[in-house]
């Protein structure tokens, strides 16, 4: 095995094992706030954080990832640093001025009286992703991993405390700002950069890179948050709350691509920039494989046993959502393929290549979204969204094929999809013991079914099985 291969599986396992750690948590989190709280109160919150990661895109402007390149390139680290800290700053400045100007905009916000407390999130968030920005620069990606675990454990066990305490969606909100407050403390201590002077053609060349990430950041937030709104704008907030919760549900088909996404970003762009062509079209075509491991199954498995999930882990109102679920996860598993093409088009400096398919994409979201959900409700933002991941897809993926071979693992991939197969003949199978329904037995299904899965997997192919027990054997801290 190669030394990149070698890296890139070894901070990819950190980046899947923080994934794993967070959504489990996170999973079990938003169990009790279900119960505890229920979909209204949770429809409030996804709508608060839907504002607030939008507003995030704004301060940033794709400045993060700009700088991100730029120091990878290795030419004055120091300045595009400091200078990424200023025009963020002043982005912050602006969209301040803004929610202020257009105040009675934001009713349901001035409402609950967490107008002010989304401004000071918003502020939080830009000095937090700057100093991660410093970091993922630096290619401390096993810190990086470690610092948003710590920032999703601390935001839930606040969340927890305080909706036990009656807080309710003030204790959400709480519990978003407490986690990024402490990732931006852990992170604060090993930054690699100084404040240095900059020039001003240090600012034009992040303009010149930031404004494509900025449309692909804002498609791809609008992808996330959107139908949230639309769905609160015109159904009961109760709604928000629910397509909130398959929304969140089914990020565990991500769990592959995200890891792998995050660890190859810098990778890719170095590896572009000394011209390993055949390195990146072979981590493409790996990663893309990896990327189907967790997504294809679990659609299967939502197909089957979605509404029992939702009705017996989340509560009875939940499983209203059973079909946008299952809708909400196969869009899952093709953004699992998309988000690593994306990846690839940004980090060979082919950012405009990759808004196209997103606009495209995000466009085509939003109109329908419109037209659906006053008819077909949840189901109809879940449409919304499969179709904007299809065409963002197909549309990327075609301007990927004349930058890097995309070449497909056939084999790899077959055997994902007969073991796939076998999993759900076992769970239909299992639907007809004479086995009362209940959460205990939903919950072994579940396991069950994930035990036949990966046992087929790893029997049926040998470069998936050595790569697993490879992974075992991990050097976590380089030599």
């Amino acid at each position: 095995m190669s030394e990149n291969h070698r890296e890139v599986q070894r901070h990819a396992t950190m980046f899947f094992v923080s994934s794993i750690g967070i959504t489990l948590i996170g999973f079990l989190a938003t169990i009790f706030y279900a119960h505890g709280v229920g979909a209204g109160i949770l429809g409030a919150y996804f709508v608060f954080l839907s504002n607030f990661n939008i507003l995030g895109v704004i301060t940033d402007m794709g400045i993060g990832y700009a700088a991100t390149q730029r120091i990878c390139e290795g030419k004055d680290p120091d300045r595009y640093f400091t200078a990424s800290l200023v025009i963020r700053g002043g982005l912050f400045i602006f969209v301040v001025a803004g929610l202020l100007l257009f105040r009675d905009r934001f009713a349901d916000l001035n409402a609950s009286g967490l107008f002010w407390v989304l401004i000071i999130a918003v502020g939080l968030a830009l000095l937090q992703t700057s100093v991660a920005m410093s970091i993922a620069a630096s290619n401390r990606l096993g810190l990086a991993a470690a610092a948003t675990l710590m920032n999703n454990s601390a935001r839930i066990v606040v969340q927890v405390v305080a909706i036990f305490l009656g807080f309710e969606v003030f204790g959400l909100v709480g519990g978003l700002i407490a986690g990024t407050l402490l990732e931006f403390l852990l992170e604060l201590n090993y930054i690699d950069y100084h404040l240095k002077k900059f020039e001003w053609s240090h600012v034009k060349s992040l303009f010149s890179f930031s404004g494509w990430v900025f449309v692909i950041n804002s498609g791809t937030v609008l992808f996330d948050n959107a139908n949230i709104l639309i769905i609160a704008h015109f159904m009961p907030v109760s709604e928000a709350g629910i397509f909130g919760i398959c929304w969140t549900f089914s990020i565990f088909a991500l769990f592959v691509s995200t890891a792998l996404c995050n660890t190859l970003y810098v990778k890719v762009s170095r590896w572009n920039a000394s011209g390993e062509t055949g390195t990146l079209a072979a981590s493409l075509s790996r990663a893309t494989t990896y990327s189907l491991i967790l997504a294809l199954p679990m659609l299967a498995g939502g197909i089957i046993l979605g509404k029992q999930l939702l009705y017996y882990v989340y509560g009875a109102s939940f499983a209203a959502g059973a079909t946008a679920l299952i809708i909400i996860i196969a869009a899952r598993v093709f953004q699992s393929v998309y988000q690593l093409y994306s990846n690839y088009l940004m980090a060979t400096d082919h950012v405009r290549m990759a808004v196209y398919g997103l606009g495209a994409g995000t466009t085509a979201n939003i109109i329908l979204s419109i037209i659906l959900v006053p008819v077909l409700g949840m189901t109809g933002a879940a449409i919304a969204s499969l179709m904007n991941i299809l065409i963002c897809l197909i549309i990327g993926g075609h301007f990927l094929m004349g930058i890097i071979p995309i070449v497909i693992e056939r084999a790899q991939v077959i055997h994902i999809i007969i073991s796939t197969i076998i999993m759900t003949l076992t769970l239909l199978a299992c639907t007809f013991l004479p086995v009362q329904e209940s959460a205990l037995t939903t919950g072994a299904m579940v396991l069950f079914g994930a035990l036949v899965y990966f046992l087929a997997l790893l029997t049926l192919d040998k470069i998936l099985r050595d790569d697993a027990f490879r992974t075992l054997h991990i050097q976590w801290i380089p030599k």
